[in-house]
């Protein structure tokens, strides 16, 4: 009978911590020791093994990187983010997102991943017959000067909707009627996906630069109606925004 091996990630003993490790929005790795330490940075993948010397963390591959010290996995007491830090991070555009992650253990990891442009959720607002949106546009370019856009609502296997919207610098805001979603429902239950849609581009609008985990279970916006149909946004699985339109039964 084959046996698996299962590994554990261990603190390795007499070496220094570092009090912060954070990825900079130029890509770089910056990390601060009690006292001067003068060793090399050393990042491995831990997929394929490849090693990477060095602070300048912008020809990093897609994947998770171990970063040593002395010939021993670093140890932090960073968790490696702060909530203004990825904000600022994502107000550049780029196709990659670095992230400085401290394990359960303590060890520094840098996570590497590929990245598009979206609008991060600030602000949603089921009110008045409308949700309204609002949010900032990350990890693309900024429109210098105020223009018209689109909240767009997309039905899965189903029609789709807008609202009107504006777009300015990184700030996006927009509505779209709760009526434009119920009409002719005739399915209990209809999602609808959001989108921002700039420039003839439709870009997703979700909530990622936080440290909420489970927002679709955590998140709870109040509901409205039309008719017998309740209206309720939600965040899905992915932290993406989207509407329910559920049809209540009658009660006697």
């Amino acid at each position: 009978m084959a046996s698996r091996e299962t590994r554990y990630e261990t603190v390795p003993t007499g070496v220094g911590r570092a009090v912060t490790s954070r990825v900079d929005d130029d890509d770089t790795l910056r990390i601060e020791w009690p006292e001067p330490d003068d060793g090399k940075i050393l990042l491995r993948n831990t997929e394929t093994g490849e090693e990477h010397e060095g602070i300048d963390l912008s020809g990093l591959a897609a994947g998770t990187w171990t970063v040593s010290k002395h010939g021993a996995p670093l140890v932090t007491d960073d968790p490696g983010f702060s909530l203004d830090g990825l904000v600022a991070y994502a107000g550049r555009a780029r196709d990659r997102e670095i992230r400085a992650v401290r394990s359960p253990e303590g060890i520094l990891h840098v996570l590497v991943r590929e990245v598009g442009p979206y609008v991060e959720v600030a602000r949603v607002c089921p009110e008045d017959g409308m949700v309204g949106v609002e949010g900032m546009l990350a990890y693309g370019e900024p429109r210098p000067a105020a223009r018209s856009a689109w909240l767009v609502a997309v039905a899965r296997k189903g029609p789709e909707t807008a609202g009107g919207g504006t777009v300015r610098g990184r700030r996006f805001t927009g509505k779209v009627p709760i009526a434009q979603l119920t009409e002719g429902q005739t399915k209990r239950r209809v999602f609808w996906d959001l989108f921002a849609e700039i420039d003839g581009v439709r870009l997703p609008l979700a909530a990622r630069l936080d440290d909420v985990t489970e927002k679709k279970s955590r998140v709870r916006f109040p509901a409205q109606y039309v008719g017998q149909v309740r209206v309720r946004p939600y965040f899905t699985d992915a932290d993406s925004l989207a509407v329910a339109c559920t049809i209540e039964e009658k009660t006697s």
